[in-house]
């Protein structure tokens, strides 16, 4: 790691952070051929006269920072305020502040993990001054943690990969990012702003959403006397499947956003790479036993032939068994952190955006009940007990995306593209980013 203080003002990160954004916009491209890398057949057959070569720590601390860095504080305004204020700003949006997405990535030394939950903000805005911008390479310092040494497992064969894709993902020299999302807490969340009509919840009307079982015939799912004693309105029948599909869709794309910000950077930064969701995600995690894969933990459903991934150990863990004694256990835990005032808030560090009292603005933050919860519960324990996994009809944790950086090979586009297939900044890359040094040839030239 770099020892200079003076991050945020070297020329080369100066050019990266000038950047026009509509430039990066409109040049946002796939550039997948890298160093060190080789298409033996098709129209583009070629072999790089180049050895891999890695990203710096510096290069990877800016597309950790475009994906997921810290920004300030959430602005939560409206006219009926929620907890999402509790929340630290980041570079990609996040449904209600959720930000449970965790970016895992990998390279020839090791898998590491960024733990963007740890970092707190300072300011309004954070990166005020050029002096502020040396907070790229702080955060990516203080909460970068090395997981195991070397490149992650993962076969270069199906179904690790895609066949399509084996000839350059997680290749020598490459850097292998990984957003992995986690949608059990924020179901519960969700589930007590849906049923939850007496603690104030600003989703519903009248009687709270009634949560039925499509895969078991619409049977209640574990709720029914919360109808019958009025929390619930029969007539407000949501399957368990739908509610689920709500919170995977608001969740699962931080992970597409956070790709899309570390491709807008790779070219403001002249860095080549791409995304995409050609591997299996089972197998990618360890699921199997074809290889570790992330490491983590699974559990095996009741009717469900697939193994669910539940957290990594000690690093990322699902609200859910084994983590929790039991779903009760899971509930209260997910719910604790609705009920903090914003003075504790503030006690911790953390800034908030307005200049009304936290008083006045808590004011308009929606409660939750006792009944509440415990129906919640109820609808947490029938899905565990019923389906020996929470959620029911999804995994707990979620891996769409493969984003990958590199080096760019610029002779290979030469040679079969016309001009415009890649950036000055590409051109200039190495030149810039990498004073001093030259690119490692396999002819020694």
């Amino acid at each position: 790691m770099t020892d200079d203080p003076k991050f945020g003002v070297r020329p080369e990160f100066q050019e990266t952070w000038d950047f026009p954004l509509f430039e990066a916009l409109t040049s946002r491209r796939s550039r997948r051929f890298g160093f060190g890398m080789e298409l033996t057949h098709g129209p583009f057959v070629h072999k790089s006269p180049y050895e891999p070569y890695p990203l710096s720590e510096e290069e990877t601390a800016v597309l950790v920072a475009a994906a997921c860095g810290t920004t300030g504080a959430i602005l939560c305004e409206g006219d009926t305020q929620g907890g999402m204020v509790k929340s630290v700003g980041r570079t990609h949006p996040s449904a209600v502040g959720a930000h449970r997405t965790l970016l895992f990535f990998t390279n020839d030394d090791g898998l590491f993990l960024y733990q963007a939950d740890k970092a707190k903000m300072s300011k309004m805005k954070e990166y005020e001054t050029v002096e502020d911008r040396d907070k790229v390479w702080d955060f990516y310092k203080n909460h970068t943690v090395k997981l195991s040494d070397g490149r992650f497992d993962l076969p270069q064969a199906e179904p690790g990969l895609f066949a399509h894709n084996t000839w350059v993902t997680n290749r020598p020299g490459t850097t292998l990012f990984m957003p992995v999302t986690d949608i059990s807490q924020d179901l519960i969340r969700l589930m007590v702003n849906m049923c939850d009509t007496k603690g104030g919840a600003r989703y519903v009307k009248g009687g709270g959403y009634y949560i039925c079982d499509e895969r078991r015939g619409m049977r209640p799912a574990g709720c029914e006397k919360w109808a019958d004693n009025g929390l619930l309105d029969r007539n407000k029948v949501l399957p368990l499947g739908r509610l689920e599909k709500i919170i995977v869709s608001w969740l699962c794309a931080e992970g597409a956003m956070m790709g899309q910000l570390m491709q807008l950077a790779m070219t403001a930064t002249g860095i080549g790479g791409w995304m995409h969701g050609g591997f299996t995600p089972l197998v990618a995690m360890g699921g199997t036993p074809i290889c570790k894969g992330l490491g983590f933990r699974f559990v095996t459903p009741k009717d469900d032939p697939f193994p669910n991934p539940v957290g990594l150990d000690g690093y990322f863990e699902g609200f859910c068994p084994p983590y929790y004694k039991d779903m009760d256990a899971a509930v209260d835990a997910a719910v604790a952190g609705m009920g903090e005032k914003l003075d504790d808030w503030e006690r911790r560090g953390m800034t908030l955006p307005h200049t009304v009292s936290n008083a006045e603005f808590e004011k308009a933050v929606p409660g939750v009940s006792d009944e509440g919860i415990e129906c919640v519960k109820d609808i947490c324990r029938y899905i565990y007990e019923e389906y020996g996994k929470f959620p029911a009809h999804n995994d707990t944790m979620h891996l769409l995306y493969f984003i990958q950086a590199h080096h760019l090979d610029t002779e290979f586009y030469d040679q079969y593209f016309k001009e415009g297939a890649y950036s000055h900044t590409h051109k200039n890359h190495f030149e810039k980013w990498h004073k001093g040094s030259n690119i490692p040839r396999r002819d020694g030239k």
